[in-house]
């Protein structure tokens, strides 16, 4: 299984650990049934679908359940977070992620303007569901599927981006029947986006409410204020949120002892990181790798 890694450029958006310019598309299958997939944004468009179990979506907008079979479709910079909608019960996802380059070619191309551009400049589209109750969305599964296989040959850049247009041709189908009249509220969300790439970059570190507001020039209260519009809660539960979620993924993927995961996630002392760590998840730091041992 390979789990999704973004890295925070110098203008706060966020990269695909595998994909390239030379190549830019890539397929991830994520285990998603011990971790959540913080808030990022990328350039790169998502079709996925959920392999075993339940997935959620979550935008600054609204929430979508994505079950076993069914498949996504995440627009491109589009702000979310993900996590398994059933805790404890194994679910996977398989994403093909790709730059809009990889089927549209340059800007100013034919392919961009009249296929590309109608969908990611659209922000009413944030994410779709697709279900095989449609014609497209029953073939954009069974494609998305094939081109889960695809992956496992070699020389198949080319079926792969074929397969990819042909795809794309029936979620732009899909879209228009399902919800090309839909309406989401303009959001200036470039103040949220720096403060969570600045605790993103920073969070082993010594932070405070003062630094996160000035990663975005703004006072405490107008980030207290944004955090609370856009993620409905504040941005030092934020950070504990995210402190904590790259803490379990270290006692699930290492053998590093518990003080020294506590120290790496920002905690100051062993004793606390374990209180903070039993009142989010119910039991120890170490009662917890123990239970997801497999």
């Amino acid at each position: 299984m390979t789990v999704s890694l973004f890295i925070v450029d110098d203008n706060q958006v966020e990269q695909i650990h595998g994909m390239s310019a030379e190549y830019p598309y890539c397929m991830i299958i994520s285990d998603m049934t011990a971790f959540t997939v913080p808030w990022h944004w990328h350039e790169e468009l998502e079709l996925g679908y959920v392999e075993t179990g339940v997935n959620i979506i979550q935008t600054d907008n609204a929430s979508y359940t994505i079950h076993r079979g069914e498949g996504f479709f995440i627009n491109s910079n589009v702000m979310d977070t993900k996590l398994n909608g059933i805790a404890g019960e194994v679910t996977i996802e398989v994403n093909h992620l790709f730059h809009p380059f990889f089927l549209g070619g340059h800007f100013q191309s034919r392919f961009f303007r009249k296929y590309i551009n109608p969908v990611i400049n659209n922000r009413q589209i944030e994410v779709h569901v697709i279900r095989d109750t449609t014609a497209p969305g029953e073939k954009i599964l069974k494609n998305l599927r094939l081109l889960k296989h695809l992956q496992e040959k070699e020389n198949q850049e080319f079926q792969t981006r074929n397969l990819l247009s042909e795809t794309w041709l029936l979620l732009m189908e899909e879209l228009e029947q399902s919800c090309g009249h839909s309406q989401l509220p303009e959001n200036n969300q470039h103040r949220i986006r720096a403060m969570i790439s600045f605790i993103h970059r920073h969070y082993p570190e010594k932070l405070s409410l003062k630094d996160i507001a000035s990663s975005a020039n703004i006072s405490e209260r107008e980030a207290s204020r944004c955090f609370k519009k856009h993620l409905k809660k504040s941005p030092c539960d934020y950070l504990t949120t995210y402190r904590l979620e790259e803490a379990r993924k270290l006692l699930f993927q290492t053998e590093l002892t518990v003080t020294e995961i506590g120290y790496r996630t920002g905690f100051s002392t062993s004793a606390h990181f374990g209180q903070v760590f039993r009142r989010a998840f119910g039991m120890s730091p170490l009662e917890y790798r123990a239970s997801h041992i497999r």
